[in-house]
């Protein structure tokens, strides 16, 4: 049996355009997602160039990028700066948390604690006594409750 195979379609090559496609600036702006105004201080800061009728879509896109990363690593107060908001901020979102009372500070959360820990002792020092009369069991679960052995005793 043979199998027909269906012949593959070569891709039509397109005309290159010599000249680089040119826009107007509101559309170099919706483009770089900024405002018209913006690409008028671009161009006159001499970051893109107008030619004749437009601006070179593709040249003014590289041109803006190079922009902005000369712009980055120029301004090391930035990173600075950015790195002192995200502490402000950090400080409000804690006043705001113990404010709301989700927030303890240390001291009130090791009283909390310490309290807790000396009920449940105190109710454990009691349970020999709850649990039975004879000595010999009371010494064992009162050597099991404190976790150490009385006075030299030997262990159960």
């Amino acid at each position: 049996m043979t199998e027909t195979v269906a012949p593959v379609a070569k891709p039509i090559p397109r005309p290159q355009s010599r000249k680089p496609a040119t826009v107007s600036a509101s559309a170099l702006a919706l483009h770089l997602g900024c405002s018209r105004a913006y690409i008028g201080k671009l161009e006159a800061e001499g970051v893109i160039q107008s030619q004749g009728d437009g601006f070179p879509l593709d040249q003014s896109r590289v041109a803006y990028l190079r922009f902005l990363r000369r712009e980055r690593r120029q301004s090391p107060r930035s990173e600075a700066d950015a790195d002192h908001v995200k502490a402000k901020t950090e400080m409000l979102q804690l006043r705001l948390m113990e404010k709301r009372r989700e927030l303890l500070s240390r001291a009130d959360f090791d009283e909390a604690i310490d309290s807790m820990a000396g009920i449940v002792v105190t109710h454990l020092s009691g349970l020999a006594a709850r649990c039975t009369n004879d000595l010999m069991v009371r010494r064992k679960i009162d050597a099991v409750v404190c976790g150490s052995q009385r006075d030299g005793e030997s262990s159960p």
